[in-house]
């Protein structure tokens, strides 16, 4: 039997490597949502893929750059040098223009945080030496540090351009095959790639939740915005209007790569794929020569370390930052911002960004949001870090070897479509933003009703101060009386947020309320919460109105010598709470030469004295309430330009009042220990309580508090991630 040429069925295509990825991406999208944090322990097969992709990368720069510099003459490697570092400064150029107009998609915005250890953690250390300088080679190399690789390499290239003859043959003919043993290693790991990506996408979209994504939109929607124009356009219409080649096809070489990166959030693990990509464009272009190849070889790897867009425009991370807290960059700030940014670019941002964030003096505990949102961001940044890689590759190459040629139309058109993709873009945005967010500040909810952790043991609380009913008996301790009236009375202040105070609902709620059903479970007794009259705490407390205070009481000589404390069981740090607009008190130096200000205290004139002693200029108003601070009126003296409290408190505050911000103006950190004092200079009681408080350091009670109440993280009361099998068909709990 036989069949005509009409009848033929025409041999099926194999798959392309970049379809399969595809697949695998969205495949394992759709099953991370589908089955939710079960498949959480994929990501073990995705960090072992990544493994293996990392394997050769190291080794293959290494030896690519030895053999490629070591084959050049001094001419030519100075020339494409010179090139690489002209093309580079365009397009840093034009990634911080980018980053100073992306900003003004940001709308007006209030809000606040919980208290962070950041806010009083020393700034990072950046070892500059240590990533640059490979001192220990194989340290380098062991520790992942590729710029200190990359200058190893280079320097050993630059020797080996030293030997003649045929010496410098062998050598290099022996590296160059150890090399292409390396790449071919490579591609059949880079095969595994549907399956490696399938479980990363598949780990991560099951355990992403919609609130982290949700509070962080404005910065995800303006970065995306803006990767999506750099890598779709402004790059790419770079190449074709400066380079024999199109737009369409820059893409259709790179395209598997692209995706491979934009899967597993990084480069370098595809960088010899990535290389290999371009080389095959200038085969399509009849450009593949020796020369060209070679030239390849030589700037991908040694572009890496250094500054690429995606690395600089994700910065913009840090003017989002200034936003979401109320304060904003200023003008004159603008230039300290720019250069620190260039430089802060050379590393990585989990070390760039803090440094940034303290340069500016904004809150460190941005940081967690910058952290959370790197589930994102790493995916999207190194793609366009990627196709800065292939446009700072292709352009430095074309200008070597002269095949770059400025088409002036085109660049004015090109110039032109990408000024009104920004406008079309972010204003928009903007108005979106600006619709979006205007109900999206909840911290203040957050705070107002929260609740006990621990409510272990009945309790009442009583309407006024008064002394015991049952007064100590002759020769009886307060913890005597305590275990016979199967009672403790706890003495607490109304309104010391979040220690003590009463929540939306009218329950009384806080670190110390929990820690006081925690005493009361040790004893096996009920709680009587009794409110200490303002001003009348040491006295109240001699009169036997309480057994224990339980409000955060800062511990200090004057009070030690009136009454007896336990020990310490938490330091806190001292700090203001300013308005956001006082950018004089961010630093000891602008504060101490403003001519007057004043400051309000509650409660304790001896800590107040202790922080003025730094401030003569600076005059103290000791408040019945810190509302006086928030509620006052203009015009209205006094005028308090600061709210005196611990950092922890404060923060406590500002989610209340996010007009306000917290403040260490200080020269120093300094650190006052919360105590608890007991009633009748008792020092069973004392005693008995430093020893709880032990306990319930080791066993992480008092951590668990901490986290709650001063940081705003309950890890037990973390609600699972959402499922289809889970929360649409209810197969599991």
């Amino acid at each position: 039997m036989s069949f005509n040429s009409s009848t033929e069925v025409k041999e099926k295509k194999p798959m392309t490597l970049s379809t399969k990825i595809l697949i695998g991406l969205f495949s394992g999208v759709a099953v991370g949502l589908f089955f939710g944090e079960y498949c959480k322990h994929l990501s073990i097969l995705g960090d072992a893929f990544i493994g293996l992709l990392q394997m050769t990368v190291l080794p293959y720069i290494v030896f690519s750059l030895i053999v490629n510099i070591g084959r050049l003459s001094l001419e030519e490697g100075r020339k494409l040098i010179i090139q690489g570092i002209k093309f580079l400064a365009i397009l840093l150029a034009i990634g911080l223009t980018v980053v100073l107009i992306l900003p003004f998609a940001f709308p007006e915005w209030k809000s606040a945080n919980f208290f962070s250890t950041s806010f009083v953690a020393p700034p990072p250390e950046i070892d500059f030496l240590e990533l640059y300088i490979p001192s220990n080679p194989f340290f380098s190399l062991a520790e992942s540090k590729v710029p200190a690789v990359v200058l190893f390499s280079i320097l050993v290239g630059i020797g080996v351009m030293q030997i003649k003859g045929k010496d410098k043959e062998m050598l290099l003919h022996s590296l160059d095959a150890f090399n292409k043993a390396l790449n071919q290693v490579n591609k059949l790991v880079v095969k595994l790639t549907p399956s490696g990506v399938f479980a990363i996408a598949a780990s991560t979209a099951g355990t992403m939740t919609l609130d982290e994504l949700g509070k962080m939109q404005a910065y995800l929607l303006t970065y995306l915005v803006a990767v999506i124009i750099m890598v779709f356009w402004v790059l790419p219409m770079i190449i074709s209007s400066c380079t024999p080649f199109k737009y369409k096809d820059v893409f259709k070489y790179t395209k598997a790569t692209l995706i491979t990166i934009f899967a597993t959030g990084k480069i370098i693990v595809v960088l010899p794929q990535l290389i290999e990509d371009v080389k095959e464009l200038f085969k399509k272009y009849e450009l593949d020569n020796e020369e060209n190849n070679a030239g390849i070889d030589i700037l991908m790897p040694l572009a890496y370390p250094f500054p690429n867009l995606g690395t600089l425009v994700i910065f913009i991370f840090v003017p989002f930052a200034a936003w979401f807290i109320g304060s904003g960059i200023a003008l004159k700030d603008t230039p300290v911002f720019v250069g620190a940014t260039l430089l802060s670019s050379f590393v990585a941002p989990v070390t760039g960004i803090p440094f940034m964030l303290d340069l500016l003096k904004i809150p460190k505990d941005m940081f967690q949001l910058f952290v959370v949102s790197t589930v994102f961001t790493d995916r999207v940044r190194v793609v366009l870090g990627a196709m800065h890689l292939i446009t700072l590759t292709i352009l430095t190459t074309s200008s070597a070897h002269g095949f770059f040629k400025i088409k002036k139309s085109k660049v004015l058109f090109s110039l032109a479509v990408t000024v009104g993709l920004f406008v079309a873009t972010l204003i928009p945005l903007r108005i979106f933003l600006a619709y979006s967010l205007k109900d999206a500040y909840k911290n203040d909810q957050v705070i107002a009703n929260m609740q006990l952790i621990h409510n272990l043991v009945p309790f009442t609380v009583l309407p006024e101060s008064v002394p015991n009913p049952d007064p100590l008996m002759e020769g009886e301790t307060v913890l005597e009386r305590i275990k016979r009236r199967k009672k403790l009375r706890v003495g607490f202040y109304e309104d010391e947020i979040p220690f003590s105070y009463f929540n939306a609902k009218g329950e009384l709620v806080g670190f110390g309320i929990d820690m006081a059903h925690e005493l009361g479970s040790a004893l096996d007794v009920e709680l009587e919460f009794v409110p200490i009259t303002i001003g009348d705490m040491p006295e109240e407390l001699g009169k036997d109105h309480f057994d224990i205070v339980m409000s955060d009481i800062f511990m200090s000589t004057q009070y030690s010598a009136e009454l007896s404390f336990s020990k310490p069981y938490l330091d806190v740090t001292m700090a203001l709470v300013v308005k956001d607009h006082d950018d004089a008190y961010k630093s000891y130096e602008k504060t101490a030469a403003l001519d007057s200000f004043t400051i309000g205290y509650f409660e304790r004139s001896d800590v107040a004295k202790k922080f003025l002693n730094y401030f003569p200029n600076a005059k103290g108003v000791r408040l019945d309430s810190v509302n006086q601070f928030f509620k006052q009126q203009p015009g209205v003296e006094p005028h308090l330009d600061g709210l005196l409290t611990s950092a922890e408190r404060g923060a406590a505050l500002t989610l209340l009042y996010p007009e306000c911000q917290i403040a260490n103006p200080l020269p120093y950190k300094i650190t006052l220990p919360l105590a608890y004092p007991v009633g009748n200079n008792d020092e069973a009681m004392a005693n008995f309580v430093t020893d709880w408080i032990e306990v319930n350091k080791k066993d992480g009670t008092i951590q668990r508090f901490y986290d709650y109440w001063i940081l705003g993280d309950d890890q037990l009361r973390r609600q699972e991630h959402w499922s289809v099998i889970k929360d649409v068909l209810h197969w599991v709990d």
